[in-house]
C-alpha cells in the first residue's frame, strides 16, 4: 500500500473511531451541564450523577474495544473474554430500544485466538453492527467447514449490507469513507491472515463467512 494510502486509510479510521466515542463522551458532557446548571444539589442533581457514571462507563469499554480492533499490536484472547469485550461493546447503546444489538456468541469459551484473530473478529462485529440500522442479533459462531473458519450474521429488521460490508471487497482505498474504510481494512486484516471474508445477504439477514485462500 502506497504511503499517501496508508495516510487516508488512517485518517478515515480516526473519523470511523471519533464518531464511535462521540455519543458516551456527549453524554458525559451533558451530565456535567446538569450538575452545574443545578449546582445547590436540588432534584436534577441525582439524575445528572446516574448519566455521568453510566456515560464513563459506556465510553471506558468502547474504548476497551476499539483499542484492540483499531490500535496496534493488541492481545490474544479466550474465547470468554472476547466474547465479553464485544458484549460489553455491544450493551453500549440503549437497551431495548429499537437500536439495540444482541450478542449470541457460539464459539468455544476455552479456545484461544492470537491478537491478530481477535483484531479480525471485532473488526466483523463493528461491519455487522453496521449492517443493522434498525438493531437486531450478531450471531457469531463457527464455519460450516470446507474451509470456512468463521461464520458472523447479522439478522434484524431491515437488516442490509452497509457501506462497510461493501466495502469488504474494494480494490483500493479511493472513493472510500469512514464507514468503507472500515471495511477495507477488515479485508486487510483477513488477508493478512491468508483469509477472505465473503458476504450474501438475504431478507433482513447479512451473512459474512471468513474462509482461508487456497494456497496455489
Amino acid at each position: 500500500m502506497r504511503d499517501q494510502n496508508i495516510a487516508t486509510l488512517g485518517e478515515l479510521l480516526c473519523a470511523r473511531l471519533c464518531h464511535d466515542l462521540a455519543g458516551a463522551v456527549g453524554a458525559v458532557g451533558t451530565g456535567v451541564e446538569l450538575l452545574v446548571d443545578d449546582s445547590s444539589g436540588g432534584e436534577f442533581a441525582a439524575d445528572a450523577v446516574a448519566l455521568l457514571e453510566s456515560s464513563a462507563q459506556s465510553a471506558v469499554r468502547r474504548l476497551r474495544f476499539l483499542r484492540i480492533a483499531l490500535g496496534s499490536g493488541g492481545q490474544a484472547l479466550s474465547g470468554a473474554q472476547m466474547r465479553a469485550m464485544v458484549s460489553e461493546f455491544l450493551e453500549t447503546g440503549v437497551p431495548g430500544s429499537p437500536g439495540a444489538v444482541r450478542l449470541v456468541w457460539r464459539l468455544d469459551a476455552m479456545s484461544t485466538w492470537s491478537a491478530a484473530e481477535v483484531k479480525l473478529v471485532l473488526n466483523l462485529v463493528l461491519v455487522s453492527r453496521d449492517c443493522l440500522p434498525r438493531g437486531g442479533d450478531i450471531d457469531v459462531g463457527p464455519g460450516s467447514g470446507g474451509g470456512q473458519k468463521l461464520a458472523i450474521r447479522a439478522q434484524g429488521a431491515r437488516a442490509t449490507r452497509s457501506e462497510s460490508a461493501v466495502a469488504l471487497s474494494a480494490s483500493a482505498i479511493e472513493g472510500l469513507n469512514p464507514r468503507g474504510a472500515q471495511g477495507y481494512y477488515t479485508s486487510l486484516l483477513a488477508q493478512r491472515l491468508g483469509l477472505s471474508v465473503n458476504c450474501e445477504d438475504s431478507h433482513e439477514c447479512v451473512l459474512f463467512g471468513v474462509t482461508e485462500n487456497q494456497r496455489t
